[in-house]
């Protein structure tokens, strides 16, 4: 009759903001984190955070890997992946290793990945004729 609602869990997590909580000031933390209220100031984090629909932060974002799903105006630096999740708003620039965008999601400022894999020079394509006349 009755459907257990089914929550996402992610193993070890250290700390949780919830949704009634507001966080102002710089926040660091060694493990995994979950933010559902407000955050203002700075986070970072060896572990990876998850910004949930519900959260908003007004911060510069440090982690391992994260997923984001709320509002985030800052810039944001992860070490390795970073999903951006559909309903995503995010002002600031991102420097990640890998990233994966879903359809909706909102980012206005720059991303940079950085990888160790490099376009050997020559593998780049020379100009063709008509980029050549348009300078």
């Amino acid at each position: 009759m009755f459907k257990e609602k089914k929550e996402e869990t992610i193993e070890g997590v250290d700390t949780i903001i919830g949704p009634s909580v507001s966080v102002d000031g710089n926040f660091k933390g060694e493990g995994n984190i979950i933010v559902e209220g407000e955050l203002r100031g700075s986070l970072k984090t060896n572990g990876f955070l998850k910004a949930s629909d519900s959260s908003l932060i007004v911060a510069t974002i440090s982690a391992d890997s994260a997923e984001i799903s709320g509002q985030i105006s800052g810039n944001i630096k992860i070490k390795n992946n970073l999903d951006v999740k559909e309903t995503a708003v995010i002002e600031g620039d991102i420097e990640t290793k890998t990233i994966s965008i879903a359809y909706g999601a909102i980012i206005n400022g720059n991303v940079k990945m950085k990888s160790e894999r490099v376009i050997k020079k020559d593998d780049v394509a020379p100009a063709t004729e008509e980029e050549i006349e348009e300078k």
